[in-house]
């Protein structure tokens, strides 16, 4: 194809894509959280809409954080998009009150609601574990992760490395650090600090979800699947793990020529599975679906799913190329009826 395509999910330490413009450059930044203050075990889709228009989206990080960089002021809509089997999607407004033409940051965090006659479920393994932390270990950590939304990386990657001088045992400073690396393109640091937490708590589907992620970045795409896998087996029930080891499995399609069809197969059964643990909610970006559909020749669905990304962001900088990428499939579909 024209176009590389690059799926959703190796965006999601770069904490958003970028933003349309709203005539400032302010950030508007937060965390979902559940009832229970903590984050969720799978990435979320959050959506910025003002005026009724839709600016921009991103999937929060494996912390819960999200952020939208290039805005004026105004009130906006944050819409945390819910998972259909726990939590619905859930909507709130936040001010963005900008005063001279200093940028300012602007926090707002979105607490997911439960769905109705659901109970919140108890903590599952990323929650069952617990650690002792010095005071002084945590106040340096919760320093660092403040520095970094601010967006002082160097600052953040000291406090954090002060945090695991402290206590060198402290698995959430090792799995941020990995974080904070990984997006920095830093994988053999990242990598180093991946194990770390592996080591500690080697039940943390997180530490496995960066590492594939990381494993993706270098186009490292069989093994990505693996990972991706023992991700699946340690949270069964959390559908992202599906959708991170399904859009692996494609992109290792599209690598091969010999296995094509059988790795197409396994992807098609984990975009399933993951349909089918989140009521349809969760499933492989636009981009990766349309690198789906194409490798499994079927370009009218591989243009639909181009077009649907294209709607969802009408400012694309490589909206062009895009359309001429729609124009190519839906030829190509044209010959096929006209040649069956």
């Amino acid at each position: 194809m024209k176009i590389r395509f690059l799926p959703l999910f190796l965006l999601l330490f770069a904490w958003s894509s970028t933003a349309l413009a709203q005539g400032g450059s302010n950030v508007l930044q937060g965390k979902v959280v559940t009832p229970s203050g903590t984050q969720p075990n799978a990435p979320v889709r959050v959506k910025l809409t003002f005026n009724g228009r839709s600016i921009n989206e991103t999937f929060t990080d494996l912390s819960g954080r999200f952020s939208f960089p290039g805005l004026g002021g105004g009130t906006y809509q944050l819409t945390a998009e819910g998972d259909g089997v726990t939590f619905e999607t859930t909507t709130i407004y936040a001010d963005v009150t900008a005063f001279g033409a200093t940028p300012q940051s602007f926090s707002q965090d979105i607490q997911l609601r439960p769905i109705p006659h659901k109970a919140t479920p108890q903590a599952g393994v990323v929650n069952a574990f617990t650690q002792a932390v010095p005071q002084a270990a945590q106040e340096a950590f919760t320093l660092g992760v403040k520095l970094e939304q601010e967006g002082n990386i160097d600052a953040a990657v000291e406090k954090m490395q002060e945090a695991a001088k402290i206590f060198p045992e402290y698995f959430d400073a090792h799995l941020q650090l990995g974080n904070i690396f990984l997006k920095a393109n830093q994988f053999k640091e990242a990598i180093a600090e991946l194990d770390l937490a592996r080591q500690i708590n080697p039940n943390d589907e997180r530490a496995y979800q960066t590492f594939g992620l990381l494993l993706m970045k270098q186009g490292n795409f069989g093994v990505a699947v693996a990972v991706f896998a023992e991700a699946a087996r340690l949270n069964p029930s959390n559908p992202a793990n599906q959708v991170m080891r399904a859009t692996a499995l494609i992109h290792q399609a599209a690598t091969s020529t010999s296995d094509r069809a059988y790795l197409l197969s396994r992807a098609e059964t984990a975009i399933a599975e993951a349909a089918s643990m989140s009521d349809n909610k969760s499933k492989p970006d636009s981009i990766t679906l349309a690198l789906f559909y194409e490798l499994k020749d079927q370009p009218d669905r591989a243009a639909a799913e181009l077009e649907s990304y294209v709607h969802k962001n009408p400012q694309l900088k490589n909206s062009a190329a895009i359309q001429g990428e729609i124009k190519r499939l839906r030829d190509k579909a044209q010959t096929k009826k006209s040649n069956p």
